[in-house]
């Protein structure tokens, strides 16, 4: 999520399917339900010797969240007990908040390669009160992903207007623009985003989409299996506090009511209304920034500066002044760093940062 400064002048396995046969890499999908037993299920994914990540995403009766994953050695590659001791993020799977769940594997280079044979991967379910429910149902999807390298890759991403803002010439140029700088930032790091846009009668009013959109979830079933979806309003959730909010870290490549990152052009353009270069400079960086998180990237340091994400070469932090001098250029910072003489441009990453993006599994 990016919010904006307060600043006076800132607005600031049935289903078989294989995909990108013109690409370098691939990308398989598998469809199936599990039920728990005792509360937990196990999920077995199949690697070949040329497949090099994996992504479970889970549709479930109760919480659903990642307990562990188990290698084909029999080793214990994460548990969930090791990072919820800690200020670290490292997935948002291990959390149970919400009914849909998405796995990335491996997030980072450290978490190893997917070696070849049997994946397991142990899914609780859970009510309101953390409670494990037996005879819950899930739903799966799995996909994986051949890319011998993790250097060079493209995202594709479906845009979309939402109702009337497509008609906005001053708004398409800016998302124009915005999308070069993205390609500007993302290029040094061997990563290409792919843009198509329509237009749709989506309310321009955008949900909140971490809260869960059923109109989220009927939008997305019209994208492509290996392209994510940004969606262009008006306003989020009533306002223009967010310039642009991501469905998940990481989010899923398959429709469900939080698959889709939403940007806000209002917020964006400012109390004006217009976009100067500066804005169009900060909207580049948020479609930036907020496919960073979908595709598994957390904030460096969150703004109650005691917790951050699980990169070991992203600079240690403990305060709002400190962490924005060692921090305020970094593309995953919460918020854009601007004062009167301008803004501080957010295009670095860390080499980590850099792993994590070309390890999910929609960058081909």
């Amino acid at each position: 999520m990016r919010t904006l400064l307060l600043l006076p002048w800132l607005g600031a396995c049935d289903l078989l399917k294989e995909i990108g046969d013109d690409s370098s890499s691939t990308l398989l999908t598998e469809e199936g339900e599990v039920v728990t037993e005792d509360g937990v299920a196990t999920v077995e994914v199949k690697i070949d010797s040329v497949e090099t990540a994996f992504m479970i995403t889970a549709d479930g009766e109760h919480f659903v969240s990642v307990d562990e994953i188990i290698n084909p050695s029999g080793e214990t590659v994460l548990h969930w007990s090791d990072w919820t001791s800690t200020n670290l993020n490292l997935t948002s799977a291990i959390y149970p908040s919400a009914t849909e769940m998405v796995l990335n594997w491996p997030v980072r280079a450290e978490d190893g390669r997917v070696s070849k044979g049997t994946w397991k991967v142990i899914l609780s379910a859970v009510n309101a009160e953390g409670r494990y429910q037996s005879g819950s149902k899930i739903k799966l999807t799995v996909q994986t992903k051949d890319d011998a390298d993790f250097k060079n890759a493209t995202v594709n991403v479906r845009l979309v207007y939402a109702d009337g803002v497509g008609e906005m010439a001053e708004v398409r140029e800016a998302m124009e623009a915005g999308i070069e700088r993205w390609r500007e930032i993302w290029a040094p790091y061997g990563l290409t985003p792919v843009v198509r846009t329509e237009s749709s009668s989506f309310d321009p009013d955008l949900p909140y989409p971490g809260e869960g959109s059923e109109e989220i979830y009927d939008l997305v079933m019209d994208s492509y299996e290996d392209e994510l979806t940004m969606i262009v309003g008006e306003t989020i959730r009533g306002g223009t506090d967010y310039l642009g909010v991501a469905g998940g870290i990481p989010g899923t490549l398959t429709a469900n009511t939080r698959s889709a990152v939403v940007v806000s052009w209002l917020a964006g353009a400012g109390v004006d209304g217009t976009f100067q270069d500066t804005d169009i400079t900060i909207l580049g960086e948020t479609m930036a920034h907020e496919v960073g998180h979908y595709m598994g990237l957390f904030h460096p340091v969150e703004q109650s500066w005691d917790s951050w994400d699980a990169c070991d070469d992203t600079p240690d932090c403990s305060s709002e002044a400190g962490c924005t001098e060692k921090l305020g250029d970094n593309l995953m910072f919460p918020t854009p760093v601007c004062d009167f003489d301008g803004c501080i441009e957010q295009d670095q990453l860390s080499g980590v940062q850099e792993e994590i993006l070309h390890r999910y599994t929609g960058a081909l």
